[in-house]
């Protein structure tokens, strides 16, 4: 999600070495409402209320990137209130989780915060819109329909050889089920099985300062690890004779990642979309994907799905999707493990430190542990290298011991 706050991004800077660009959203109005998410009908619901600002005031904006910057006074509107709702009469409240810290493109300032909309009991037979009443101002998606999402069918993986790149590559195969459209929006997340870079078996003891043997086992070695980047991927197979979709290549990642440590799993989510919908989010993904190109699609060209209902002609940004949803999980064979190498980074000091330079002690200090003994004979180099908290300690790693419910050894 918050594709649309990072094309807003993208455009401000994209900046040529010979001329200054500026994006035709400069001329937009103060507090343009930004919207992106999904309903999906059967579960919960997150959507992603965006609110901008500029800057500076536009009749003193600059071209050259000089010039002093303002901030309004407060940039999170004064009353927000999110829901759904359905053509049957049927309302689903949406609550604020969180606020994220407030992020800046060259010529705008917003905010950008989830909603979580209740959608498990929502009737599958009913036409949804989101409704956004901000700043005494109503904002509304259009009706949509939630379409039977498509079947399916495997995740298969393949490896390529370490010449060839030593990747795992992720394939999906679906059918397009009983409302086939011929487009689908996939999603994904991961959870994988991996172990800190090195497993401490020395200690230190700061009032002898020494090293010694550790002598009780290490916890913090294994550890689970979940990600869900929120990427979304808009699928066209309508020239298929078959309208299914075989082997579509969604994600690959190393064969060395800390991801093949032990067992690794991932689950993909399906929806069906209509034409109109992979067209917005096709031309937002092309455009994410641009970088700082002068010739990226402007978001302001591409036309979203909500408008405002007290003054029309104000500009609003962002697409609602209104979907059912099907996943599958699966796991990755251990024939695709290579050798792994430790990442983690060691220093070598000295138990005896030089004036100015840290010893044994502070490097204990600051959270560093002895992971391994030094042979050489460069007496300039500790025996032993020191490593910090993530190299040893795979909480810290960004890892949880918290085992998944759904988790198959």
């Amino acid at each position: 999600m918050k594709k649309i706050l990072s094309i807003l991004s993208v455009l401000a800077l994209a900046t040529a070495c010979i001329y200054p660009y500026q994006p035709d959203l400069e001329d937009a109005p103060d507090g343009v409402l930004v919207v992106d998410g999904n309903l999906l009908i059967g579960e919960k619901s997150t959507v992603w209320i965006g609110y901008m600002q500029s800057l500076w005031p536009k009749e003193t904006a600059p071209i050259d990137g000089g010039g002093g910057y303002y901030y309004a006074s407060s940039l999170t509107p004064s009353t927000t209130h999110v829901w759904a709702e359905d053509d049957g009469g049927g309302k689903y409240e949406g609550s604020l989780d969180y606020v994220n810290p407030f992020s800046s493109s060259y010529y705008y300032y917003y905010v950008n915060v989830p909603y979580t909309i209740p959608l498990e009991n929502a009737p599958a037979d009913r036409n949804y819109r989101l409704c956004v009443q901000m700043d005494n101002l109503l904002y509304t998606s259009e009706w949509a329909k939630p379409l039977a999402p498509p079947v399916l069918k495997d995740i298969s993986f393949k490896a390529t050889k370490p010449e060839e790149g030593a990747l795992v590559n992720v394939y999906v195969s679906l059918d397009g089920g009983e409302e086939a459209t011929g487009y689908t929006l996939l999603t994904f997340d991961e959870t994988w099985r991996f172990h800190a870079d090195y497993y401490p078996n020395y200690d230190y003891n700061p009032s002898t300062n020494t090293v010694f043997d550790r002598l009780d086992s290490w916890t913090r070695y294994w550890c689970w690890k979940n990600v869900n980047n929120g990427q979304q991927t808009p699928v066209d197979f309508t020239g298929m004779s078959t309208s299914s979709l075989k082997e579509f290549p969604l994600h690959s990642f190393s064969r060395y990642d800390n991801r093949n440590h032990k067992r690794y799993s991932i689950r993909v989510t399906a929806r069906t979309i209509d034409k109109t919908t992979y067209r917005y989010l096709s031309h937002l993904e092309e455009s994410t994907e641009a970088g700082d190109n002068l010739f990226t699609p402007n978001p302001g060209e591409i036309a979203g799905n909500l408008r405002c209902e007290t003054d029309p002609d104000r500009m609003v940004l962002g697409y609602v999707t209104v979907a059912r949803t099907t996943s599958m999980r699966a796991y990755l064979g251990s024939e695709y493990l290579l050798t792994m190498k430790n990442s983690g980074y060691l220093v070598y000091p000295l138990a005896s430190p030089q004036p100015g330079i840290p010893g044994w002690r502070e490097y204990y200090e600051r959270g560093y542990l002895p992971l391994e003994e030094y042979t050489g004979s460069d007496s300039e180099r500790g025996p032993y290298g020191w490593g910090e908290a993530r190299c040893y300690d795979c909480i810290a790693a960004g890892g949880t011991q918290e085992r998944p419910d759904f988790w198959e050894d």
